[in-house]
Parts: C-alpha cells; sequence; structure tokens
C-alpha cells in the first residue's frame, strides 16, 4: 500500500507552525516509504532553510507536469483551487484552522475562503475543536489526526547563554501579525523585573520594544537551544489551530503562560501545566509572569507536568492514523466524542445578534446609541463573549471589534 503517490498543496513554504506541520507529514511518510511531493503555489523555491525536509518540492508551474496522484491533499483555503486541477483518486481538505478569522482584508479572498469549506473533499485536522466546528457549521465529517511533538527536533539541551540573577522570560511570534497577540504578551512583560528574549518569524521590534536578545527567523532545529535558556513562555494568540509552541517549551522546561484560545485546551490544563488568563487581557498576564517569578514552587510544578505533558504527544501515533486513514478510510475510527453543548456556535451568534444589532441582508447596522446602551449587557455574557473574542466567525469577528470600539 506504501507505493501511493501524495502531494501536500502549501500556500508556501516560508516560517510558520502550520508548514512545519505539513513537513512532519511529508518528511515522515517519506521515511516510511510513500511517495510525496510538496506543492509550493507560493514564490518559487527550490529548498527550505528553516525546516528539515526530505521531500521533492514542485512549483506552480510545474502543475501541469506533475501527472496523476493517488491522494492530493489541500492544506489552505487558497491551496483548493489548485487542488481541483490536480488529477487524483481522492482530495482531502487539511483543516488547521477557521481561516475566516485571519486578516482576510479583500472580499474576493473573504468569499474564497468561506467557500473552500463547502467544498465535496475528504476532511482532516489536528484539533478537536476544528473538528467540531467542521461538522456543526458545514456537515463535515473529519479525520482527527492530532499533532505531536518532535523529540528529536524539540527537548532540553544546553544554554545559548548563562542566566543572570533575573528569571528569564520568553516571547515567540510573528511580530507583524497582530493576532498572534506579541504586542500584548510584550505588554504583559515589560514592566517586570526580569530578563525578556523574543523570538519572531516576521518583523521586526516595534519602536519603542526594548529586550535583552532578539532573534529573527530563526531555524526550527535551534528553537529548542532557544527554549531551555529561558524559565517562562508565554504566549497571548487571539487566532490559532492546535497551538504548538507551548507544548515545545513545555518540553525544553519552560514554565508556560497562555491566552484562551482554539486549541489550547487540546492539552492545557490550568494550574497543572501552565497559567492560563483570558485572550487579550494583558493585566491578566502580567500578573501571571509575577506569580511565576516570585513562586519557585508554582513554576517547577508547571514545568514537571508540562514535560510530563509533552512526552505524551507523539508523532508516531498520528502518522500511524496517517497511514489508516490512506490506506482504509473508515470515519468512525477517527471521530471524537462530541460535546455541542460547548460550542454552540450559532446559538451564540443568534443571541448576540439580537440583542444588539439589527442584521439587513447579513450587514451589521448599529448605532451609537445601541452600541452604549448594550456594551454592558455584552460583557456579562461570559461564555458567549469568549468565544466572539476567539473570533471563530470573521463577521463576528468584525462585530465584536465594532462594539468594544477597536475599529
Amino acid at each position: 500500500m506504501k507505493n501511493k503517490k501524495i502531494v501536500y498543496v502549501a500556500p508556501s513554504l516560508d516560517v510558520s507552525g502550520g508548514i512545519a506541520i505539513i513537513l512532519q507529514h511529508a518528511n515522515r511518510l517519506t521515511k516510511i516509504g510513500y511517495d510525496v511531493k510538496l506543492l509550493n503555489i507560493g514564490p518559487a523555491v527550490s529548498e527550505i532553510d528553516w525546516f528539515v525536509n526530505d521531500v521533492p518540492i514542485l512549483n506552480s508551474k510545474d502543475l501541469l507536469d506533475a501527472g496523476k496522484f493517488d491522494i492530493v491533499i489541500a492544506t489552505h483555503y487558497s491551496t483548493v483551487k489548485f487542488v481541483k486541477k490536480i488529477n487524483s483518486s481522492r482530495k482531502i481538505y487539511f483543516v488547521q484552522s477557521d481561516e475566516r478569522r485571519f486578516d482576510i482584508d479583500n472580499i474576493k479572498s473573504i468569499a474564497e475562503c468561506e467557500a473552500s469549506y463547502h467544498e465535496n473533499f475528504e476532511y482532516m485536522t489536528e484539533a478537536i475543536w476544528i473538528q467540531r466546528w467542521l461538522k456543526e457549521e458545514f456537515g463535515h465529517d473529519a479525520y482527527y489526526i492530532p499533532n505531536g511533538l518532535d523529540s528529536e527536533l524539540i527537548h532540553k539541551t544546553n544554554l545559548i547563554e548563562k542566566k543572570i540573577k533575573k528569571i528569564r522570560v520568553l516571547l515567540e511570534g510573528p511580530i507583524d501579525i497582530e493576532w498572534k497577540g506579541m504586542a500584548d504578551a510584550y505588554n504583559a512583560v515589560k514592566d517586570l523585573d526580569c530578563e525578556l528574549w523574543i523570538v519572531s518569524s516576521h518583523g521586526n521590534l516595534k519602536d519603542g520594544w526594548v529586550c535583552d536578545k532578539f532573534f529573527h527567523r530563526v531555524a526550527f532545529d535551534k528553537m529548542k537551544e532557544i527554549y531551555s535558556s529561558c524559565d517562562i513562555f508565554i504566549k497571548m494568540s487571539r487566532v490559532e489551530g492546535f497551538f504548538g509552541p507551548p507544548m515545545e517549551a513545555m518540553a525544553c522546561e519552560c514554565a508556560v503562560i497562555v491566552g484562551k484560545v482554539t486549541g489550547y485546551d487540546e492539552y492545557i490544563v490550568n494550574e497543572y501545566n501552565a497559567l492560563v488568563v483570558d485572550a487579550g487581557d494583558v493585566n491578566a498576564a502580567k500578573n501571571a509572569v509575577k506569580r511565576l517569578i516570585e513562586d519557585d514552587d508554582l513554576r517547577a510544578k508547571l514545568i514537571l507536568n508540562g514535560k510530563i505533558t509533552a512526552s505524551q504527544w507523539t508523532w508516531d501515533k498520528s502518522i500511524s492514523l496517517l497511514e489508516d486513514i490512506f490506506n482504509n478510510p473508515h470515519i468512525d475510527k477517527y471521530y471524537t466524542e462530541f460535546f455541542p453543548e460547548k460550542y454552540k456556535y450559532n446559538d451564540v451568534i443568534k443571541k448576540i445578534l439580537l440583542d444588539v444589532a439589527i442584521v439587513d441582508n447579513d450587514n451589521l447596522k448599529l448605532s451609537r446609541e445601541t452600541i452604549f446602551q448594550k456594551n454592558s449587557e455584552i460583557a456579562i455574557l461570559n461564555d458567549e463573549i469568549s468565544l466572539i473574542k476567539s473570533s471563530k466567525f470573521w463577521k463576528i469577528r468584525n462585530f465584536y471589534m465594532k462594539i468594544t470600539g477597536k475599529i
């Protein structure tokens, strides 16, 4: 069965957690005997300099000569139209997030993103919340293939630099992508008595930002040295799929602080292996960092339990499940227990819209009086607002931003 020809279609091969997951799939399938290729529809490249890659790369110009595949896998909404052109027996959409929540500023692209979730493909995903969302909103049964931790690449190792007396705090993420929450994380830490390190995959330090060490576009196999050199890791993303960096930090014995975001509860338990604060709550994040700076016992507890947690997520199990999908696709084997009461997105949307706005042909019409009158009422809808803050729908995300005066 391992003579199958498989192609993963990627939006680009630039530095990102989502591309790293695709490369983990492709490399590991290649290693056990599958004929795997990467089709890159972004800027043409011949090699990848930030992550190990053992898989041949095709660029979009090679599409017509790519031939026939047994399985073609879309990995982003922008790849779907290319997947439809490829001659293949099966088409699978690997959904790593609800991409409508990303900063899509083009109406045509928004429509393309929305349409991609209506395709008659097979669906698979890395997170339980995505599996539930695809089922509830679009009726898709999706294979669940959880991400793993690559213990060969990410593990406790020697320090880059000897620690000074202060606790060392690490921020990681693309600075120039707003919803990755790097500004929130920085503002939570900037006034504390600690040493601050920052890693950015995209974008340099903003004006006025000060840190003790700054890294840009770090190769993935070097990240373990940075994680291992730090005591506390803070991540305040407002949009995620599976949320990999906190697990990587755990594996390297950092105490972790995260904001509540989709995917965090796949493996994070507040006060057990991390401290969890509300997304965007800079003051709560600051207090959490301060707690860990001052409380050696709590920091040690989170580090120990985090390391145990990270050790439980292995790629071997996930790739075995992936093989089974390719060779013996039975959806029931991959469908996790469904808890619709926790994810009643549609009910939440109806409630908020009826309470706060007039909806006319899908356009939100808000009066200033309505905004001020209902603002306090919105504040008490804790669970519902938490879902909206997490931006599960692009329309609701924009609506929430209007209500809170952010746009």
